[in-house]
């Protein structure tokens, strides 16, 4: 997007949120601004592969939500980090007597870190098996349910905003259909999260899809895993299983994730991957949680809070013939909560690839990446409100 669009979406925002705004005095329809920042820095203990010490704008969200009466909320939110123009969240949702109805741009209801906030994961990014296997947002409908211990989400869904090129021509876009249900009492203080999610897409005209990952670090921009193009890919069965505990200031979680792609041709690859992770808050706090998701930590004193964490990633993109790779990471991290809207984070990452079959340009030449051991420290500040 140039930058003329680039700066007519931000005025289109900001005059968006002065219109509400001047009608404060009236209950509806009612008006919050929405942000967040989140920079990254990253250097590289390299290995064969050279991969860019650098900083990065990962994400700059603005955007409004709001009521427009009792019964009808929306949000709309855009991501400007980098140059670029992204549409995050952009939707809007009816109460019903049980549940919700939204309609619009959201994520699909898969997977416990994906649905995660950004600004409340536990580490800086998110584990290779979630942002390989996971579909993010896209527009369609959805309905959810929260039910004392039940938290069920559905959705039926197209492409993304954005993502119209490959049916400006005529083709059919894709369609799919996903659902979660998690079970989460809480007994005698503790919280037991037990979750499974499955997600089934007919490709119809989009019969092209590809699944790869970087080494949980965006800065350096370097993908190690990759299965390239996967061609006459009829469609597409993603299936998740979840687990999570918390008492007070500890919490864990476990999360398997796996996608069969059925083709017409060619062998039908299944790529799958897991995670690990706990973290403790020293200074005591609990992380939040509600609608069958985690939510953030809130400092319960001025001089903040503090917490250290350690995840274990592993995610397998070789099978059927495809040489993506298999990647396996140890993460250990620390973050600094001065609020409950500004963090610091520091990852120290032991980046683990074997049999990869990606070929990458370095100094004009052509090499495959095979077996890589790159470590990487990657750091975040963040704010949002």
């Amino acid at each position: 997007m140039n930058d003329v669009m680039k700066w007519s979406t931000i005025a289109a925002v900001a005059g968006l949120g002065s219109v509400f705004a001047a009608q404060a005095h009236a209950d509806y329809p009612s008006f919050e601004p929405r942000g967040r920042m989140h920079v990254d820095a990253a250097f590289h203990d390299k290995d064969d592969v050279d991969i860019s010490d650098r900083f990065l704008n990962r994400r700059a969200r603005i955007g409004v939500s709001g009521s427009l009466d009792p019964r009808w909320s929306f949000i709309i939110e855009y991501d400007f980090a980098e140059n670029g123009t992204s549409a995050s969240d952009v939707y809007i949702r009816r109460a019903l007597p049980l549940g919700a109805v939204t309609v619009g741009q959201f994520k699909v209801p898969m997977g416990l870190n994906e649905l995660t906030s950004s600004n409340n994961i536990t580490f800086i990014e998110r584990a290779a098996n979630s942002n390989a296997i996971v579909d993010a947002r896209r527009l369609g409908i959805g309905y959810h349910i929260d039910e004392g211990d039940i938290h069920f989400r559905t959705m039926a869904y197209g492409r993304a905003i954005g993502d119209d090129d490959d049916t400006s021509d005529g083709d059919d876009m894709n369609l799919g259909l996903a659902g979660r249900l998690v079970f989460a009492p809480r007994i005698n203080g503790q919280l037991f999260h037990i979750g499974g999610s499955i997600a089934y897409e007919d490709r119809r005209d989009q019969n092209t899809v590809r699944y790869r990952e970087r080494p949980e670090s965006r800065p350096g921009n370097v993908r190690l895993i990759d299965t390239g193009n996967i061609t006459d890919a009829d469609s597409t069965l993603k299936y998740g299983l979840e687990l999570a505990y918390q008492f007070g200031p500890f919490s864990a979680e476990a999360e398997y994730l796996s996608v069969k792609v059925d083709r017409d041709e060619n062998r039908n690859p299944t790529l799958d991957g897991y995670h690990v992770q706990a973290s403790y808050v020293l200074t005591g706090e609990s992380r939040g949680y509600r609608g069958g998701n985690f939510r953030g930590i809130t400092p319960a004193r001025a001089g903040g809070a503090w917490e250290v964490a350690a995840r274990y990633s592993n995610i397998d993109l070789n099978d059927a013939g495809l040489e993506g790779g298999e990647q396996r990471n140890i993460t250990l991290g620390v973050n600094y909560y001065a609020t409950a809207n500004i963090r610091f984070m520091f990852n120290y990452i032991f980046v683990d690839v074997k049999d990869s079959g990606v070929m990458l340009t370095q100094d004009d030449e052509q090499i495959v990446v095979g077996d890589e051991k790159p470590r990487i420290a990657l750091m975040r500040a963040q704010y949002s409100f």
